[in-house]
């Protein structure tokens, strides 16, 4: 489900992880967020953003040159 917000259950099976280690990351991740939260769920923006970076971050000429050369 591509919703706002993102389950323990989906975490887990994003990073192959145990359903213990992904409640632990998602308490993490809405602690960080300090504002309401429901229990075993995370914002789905805020998980991809600490997980994987913000893509504004990431160099995307260096990736299209990468491309470039696959070819």
């Amino acid at each position: 489900m591509d919703g706002r917000l993102i389950t323990a259950k989906e975490v887990a099976e994003d990073l192959e992880c145990s359903m213990q280690h992904a409640y632990k990351i998602v308490r993490m991740l809405n602690d960080e967020m300090g504002c309401i939260t429901m229990r075993g769920k995370t914002n789905r923006s805020y998980y991809e953003e600490r997980l994987f970076g913000r893509i504004d971050e990431i160099d995307l000429s260096e990736l299209e040159t990468r491309a470039g050369h696959e070819r």
